[in-house]
């Protein structure tokens, strides 16, 4: 399963996002405070980080859990996954890291905890994938992730995508419910799917909050080097060519300025907080 996802998260995206953890961490710093305000992990608990990407979250579990408590990140990206080994190994970290997919991981109902920052949207199946991570939870057990809502919410993907798309040629309109980013945008979809694969006391929450992308001595090109090397326009960029790369850095310039506030690029996004849990 997910053989298309696996080959690109372990190729240039995966090598790119893994260059990039300090940056991206920083601006889904939001994210992560409201993911843990909502998953509320507790000293001594049993806990899994799906698509844990470089271990920003899987480190915080581990301190939350504490000694007493275990932590298993779980992603298909190699690349970013020696960065999160490397993390750990540096902080001294209890937190363990394995390479597999979510939705054809093994494993029994022994976890109180299962969380997940951006690392959902992306399964073949998203029924089958998300009843097999209810399989690792205890009866009682609590999964709550984040995703994000519809494309239009999140200026920081399509002020970039729209940049670029005036550069290259006319395509087809995406499949908006493919495996990707905004597969899980449309509220009602997500509950269905969640009732679907067996979860019960659903709740989703949309919050909003400002992505910062740019900062230090110049933010502006700060952000622009953050569109092109990460994100729902990098790769576009990337295939356009030389000459592609060199406009759509120019348009982004000029877009990121209007963005600028108090030393930072910062961006409107939108996300929804999900949370729910096992009752037999």
């Amino acid at each position: 399963m997910n053989k298309e996802q696996i080959e690109y998260w372990n190729a240039d995206a995966g090598r790119g996002w893994a260059k990039m953890q300090a940056r991206m961490d920083h601006a889904l710093t939001p994210v992560t405070a409201a993911l843990f305000d909502l998953a509320r992990p507790l000293p001594g608990e049993r806990a899994m980080d799906i698509g844990c990407g470089t271990g920003e979250t899987s480190l915080a579990l581990a301190a939350a859990v504490g000694e007493d408590g275990a932590v298993l990140g779980v992603d298909i990206s190699r690349p970013m996954l020696d960065v999160a080994e490397a993390r750990a190994e540096s902080l001294e970290s209890h937190a363990e890291f394995q390479e597999a997919d979510a939705a054809a991981l093994p494993g029994a109902a022994d976890h109180d905890l299962v969380i997940s920052r951006f690392g959902v949207m992306f399964f073949d199946d998203p029924v089958f994938a998300l009843g097999n991570i209810r399989q690792h939870v205890k009866i009682g057990g609590r999964f709550c992730f984040v995703c994000w809502q519809a494309p239009g919410e999140n200026g920081w993907a399509t002020l970039s995508t729209a940049a670029v798309a005036e550069l290259l040629p006319p395509s087809p309109p995406a499949d908006p419910l493919a495996p990707g980013p905004f597969a899980f945008a449309e509220g009602s979809r997500l509950e269905a799917i969640l009732e679907e694969a067996g979860w019960s006391d659903i709740s989703l929450v949309p919050q909003d909050f400002l992505m910062a992308i740019g900062r230090g001595e110049d933010p502006i090109a700060d952000a622009v080097d953050f569109s092109v090397k990460i994100g729902p326009a990098a790769r576009a960029i990337r295939d356009g060519g030389a000459d592609v790369a060199a406009k759509a850095k120019a348009k982004l310039a000029e877009i990121y300025a209007d963005h600028l506030h108090d030393g930072a690029v910062a961006l409107p996004a939108s996300i929804w907080l999900v949370s729910a849990r096992r009752i037999e």
